[in-house]
């Protein structure tokens, strides 16, 4: 159990997207400490103070997966989900997400590693679960 007043990680996703959701619950799943908190970016009215100060925007969320770490820190695609594994005892999915020839991929095709969602951040656990339909 979490006993921090924050989370270690914050991340953001696209609650609307089938496969960016089925990741979220895995992860959250996976989560036995509570290290994440997760922020469903998907009504177009979210706001968020950390984003607004970053320079971020909505747009920029759901067009690639982010994290925000405790000290401020933001990662982005391969990154972000890598350290996301990490976080929750999953080095192994954590070494697939960061190894040079799966980031080489994800850059060059960020639609292909999970071709049913349209932001190129949903992972491996999510595509397993099958084709659902990314509405983004």
């Amino acid at each position: 159990m979490n006993t921090r007043s924050s989370p270690l990680l914050t991340a953001y996703y696209d609650g609307q997207c089938g496969l960016c959701s089925a990741e979220m619950g895995e992860l959250h799943a996976l989560d036995v400490r509570g290290d994440i908190a997760l922020a469903d970016c998907s009504a177009p009215d979210f706001a968020d103070e950390a984003v607004r100060s970053a320079g971020l925007t909505r747009e920029d969320l759901l067009g690639a997966m982010h994290v925000r770490d405790a000290l401020g820190d933001w990662h982005r695609g391969v990154d972000a989900i890598a350290l996301l594994y990490a976080a929750v005892g999953a080095p192994w999915l954590a070494r697939a997400w960061a190894h040079p020839l799966m980031r080489l991929f994800a850059r060059r095709h960020p639609q292909r590693h999970v071709p049913h969602c349209t932001h190129g951040t949903a992972g491996w656990t999510a595509a397993r679960r099958g084709p659902e339909a990314c509405p983004a």
